[in-house]
């Protein structure tokens, strides 16, 4: 009986999951307020386990809070810009950028009814968060139409020493698309773009809270250290990873930091000396290694042709010999044959001593000649 109450049960249970699944999915326009349109915008993000921030106590108080974001075009239309700093496209890749963003109390009925409110009186957050741009972000490319969207996920914020992770399911993360403006197939590079759409999205199975403890460990073994392979490297931007010399722990970060300790201990120019030197150095044993290497191979060149030459001439000599072996093994054969014919005939088959020449009579003598004889 209680096994046919769980099989009636069930597809109730089933309905739930799937009308929460298709309630998460359902994304929002909430809290997006246009300060001009197609070009900038405020967004209000409700921030479930962040405590309102007293400023004058300098504690959090258990108070529903929100992050306001401004997201504003530059004035080509080129770049935009978060709170007044570059997001998309980046300006440096290797060092992602630091995002602040102002904490408010107002609730979302006042923020879509009320005018704009002065939010620089406001507690200002330092935020850790998740970029991704689903298109290239590679200014060489092309494409016959780009339209870039932006999901941002705030991971973390801190203020005046408080730090506070942010991995509440029910968060929701910030996706905003942009239209490029030029003709298609023009260059990322040379486009300028418009703020097509903006809303809120519930985190799901493929945008989960990212800790950094779960995140792979940096080495010097590695040159970024990057979350994925291709261009900008970075996804989970965690303050504490980052700072101006890029992703702490990896070689790039390493060299550059030694850099800049030289050039503060020593100053530019006696760096570039140094370093000149030390170039001058590094090139002159590198050419001498190479000269080293042309030497040593010319050397085995010519011992090489010399056992090409000392093999030429072996088997030269080795021909001749055999020719006359030949030779004395002809002859061999030949005496052979004669000694067999001798024994099989009595006689040997051999060239005899031509007979001598016949004498030719004698010549008279003429009438009145004495003889000769």
């Amino acid at each position: 009986m209680r096994n046919v109450i769980r099989l009636l049960f069930l597809p109730l249970h089933l309905l739930s999951l799937v009308a929460a699944t298709r309630q998460r999915q359902v994304p929002t326009r909430e809290g997006i307020k246009w300060l001009q349109e197609e070009r900038s915008a405020l967004v209000r993000l409700e921030i479930p386990e962040l405590p309102l921030w007293n400023t004058e106590e300098k504690i959090g108080e258990d108070l529903p809070s929100a992050l306001i974001f401004n997201f504003t075009l530059s004035q080509d239309n080129r770049i935009l810009a978060l709170n007044g700093i570059p997001i998309l496209p980046l300006e440096n890749a290797y060092v992602p950028p630091r995002l602040f963003a102002y904490q408010t109390s107002e609730t979302l009925t006042q923020f879509d009814n009320d005018t704009i409110a002065d939010y620089n009186n406001c507690p200002l957050f330092s935020l850790d968060y998740s970029r991704i741009v689903p298109q290239a972000e590679d200014g060489f490319q092309q494409f016959y139409n780009y339209t870039p969207s932006l999901n941002l996920d705030i991971l973390g914020a801190s203020i005046a020493g408080y730090n506070a992770l942010l991995p509440a399911n029910n968060q929701r993360f910030i996706r905003l698309t942009l239209h490029q403006v030029e003709a298609r197939s023009t260059p990322i590079s040379l486009l300028s773009f418009k703020i097509a759409d903006i809303y809120l999205e519930d985190r799901g199975p493929n945008n989960q809270f990212q800790s950094p403890e779960i995140l792979k460990a940096c080495t010097a073994w590695s040159w970024l250290c990057p979350d994925k392979p291709g261009y900008p490297w970075y996804q989970y931007i965690y303050r504490q990873n980052f700072d101006e010399y890029g992703r702490i722990g990896s070689m790039r970060h390493l060299i550059h930091m030694k850099w800049a300790t030289l050039i503060e201990v020593y100053g530019v120019a006696q760096v570039a000396i140094i370093s000149s030197a030390v170039g001058i150095v590094i090139l002159s044993l590198i050419g001498y290694g190479i000269y080293r290497v042309w030497k040593r191979a010319q050397e085995l060149w010519q011992e090489r042709l010399g056992d090409i030459d000392a093999w030429t001439a072996d088997e030269e000599i080795g021909g001749l010999l055999a020719d006359e072996e030949e030779e004395e093994d002809d002859g061999d054969y030949v005496g052979k044959d004669a000694v067999e014919m001798e024994d099989w005939t009595g006689s040997a088959d051999v060239e005899k001593p031509l007979p001598p020449p016949p004498v030719p009579p004698p010549v008279p003598p003429k009438a009145g000649e004495p003889s000769r004889s």
